[in-house]
């Protein structure tokens, strides 16, 4: 009996230790190590070279908006040597990025990076996330649960509490990777209907006009596809209430994030403890949202608060502004993000105002709040 019992074991135990040999030579040839397509062409090109000098972080209007190969440009136009790279994440704005920011940075690729470049948007409001989980969404959710965010550490932020396996089974059988990555061997072995955990893949969006490069992923101008962009806005605008959403944002939270210890001492902070410079700028946003949302005011207002914390914090601020003056069917994508167009030729400019405010040259003074119009 005791040797069955122990012959049982050995087949169990050879069939797990199988099971592991498998899943570290061939799990990430058929799952997404950080469930997002796109984030894990970022680490590919990220990790292909070593040398960067400039990241940039944010949300999808970095992503879509930041052409590294135009800032680098616009840095040579001043006989400067830029090495950027397009670091966003679709979903994650500026609140995010405090808490991605530490582990992110300790990658080896990113030794040389001086500058750290933040999108923020102008009309929002910004804070540190919380570790509760209540600011995961549909976007944020998939990639924070992937064995990309373990790695860092990071799966905190949206991980359920009363999870057995965030309790213990991680704890005690951290090295296997069937543990420490069960969600992706669950995304291996099961259906993708059959996944019910929010923690899904995220594909490529589909109006991408060209192949990623250094983070950075074109996407068609509305003008290619006008009337996909109207039916897209009319469903995109039924999901607000009217009364709720679309008015100005309530009075002196801008004041709050600008004040001693608020989100942008916040962020400033985190970037400085890293050795990193924090830079500030503001891509330009469709003005078909600024005004649905009727907050054209608050743009203007909140632009003009954060150029003041910038020159008080000897922080670069560069803000592009409401872009009027263009063909919103050729420079957008949609009802908020640059077309590859538009990136282009918003990059390069922003390059060339972030020379000229200093980045990379020590030897000239820093200036903050500065506008641009094509």
């Amino acid at each position: 009996m005791m040797r069955k019992v122990i012959v049982t074991l050995l087949i169990c135990l050879a069939i797990l230790l199988s099971i592991e040999v498998y899943l570290r030579l061939d799990l990430f040839n058929h799952v997404l190590y950080s469930n997002s397509e796109s984030i894990d062409r970022q680490l590919k090109d990220r990790d292909g070279r070593s040398d960067w000098n400039i990241l940039f972080v944010g949300d999808s209007e970095t992503r879509w908006g930041i052409n590294p190969a135009e800032i680098d440009n616009g840095f040579r136009a001043r006989e400067i040597s830029a090495v950027t790279f397009n670091h966003a994440f679709d979903g994650f704005g500026a609140s995010w990025w405090p808490g991605l920011l530490p582990t992110l940075l300790e990658s080896p690729s990113l030794k040389e990076v001086k500058y750290v470049v933040v999108g923020v948007q102008l009309m929002d409001v910004h804070r540190v996330v919380s570790n509760t989980g209540e600011d995961c969404g549909a976007l944020q959710r998939p990639v924070l649960s992937s064995p990309f965010a373990i790695d860092l550490g990071l799966d905190g932020l949206c991980q359920d509490k009363r999870d057995w396996d965030a309790l213990f089974g991680k704890r005690l059988f951290n090295k296997s990777w069937i543990v420490r990555y069960s969600s992706a061997v669950r995304s291996l072995i099961m259906p993708s209907f059959m996944d019910d955990t929010g923690t899904g893949q995220l594909r490529f969006n589909s109006r991408k006009s060209g192949e990623p490069l250094n983070g950075f992923v074109p996407h068609h101008s509305i003008a290619v596809d006008s009337e996909n962009y109207d039916d897209e806005f009319s469903r995109w605008k039924a999901q607000y209430v009217p009364e709720r959403d679309f008015k100005p944002l309530p009075e002196g939270v801008w004041e709050s994030q600008i004040a001693s210890s608020g989100f942008f001492d916040q962020l400033n902070d985190v970037v400085k403890s890293t050795g990193r410079q924090l830079v500030l700028y503001a891509l330009p946003t469709n003005p078909v949202l600024i005004d649905t949302f009727n907050r054209r005011s608050d743009y203007l207002k909140n632009s003009q608060l954060l150029q003041q914390w910038a020159s008080q914090s000897g922080v670069v601020f560069i803000d592009m502004g409401i872009q009027d003056n263009v063909n919103a069917e050729v420079y957008f994508s949609d009802m908020r993000h640059l077309s590859g167009i538009g990136a282009n030729q918003y990059s390069k400019l922003l390059g060339e105002m972030l020379a000229k405010s200093g980045v990379l040259d020590s030897s000239k003074a820093k200036i903050s709040g500065i506008g641009g119009n094509l």
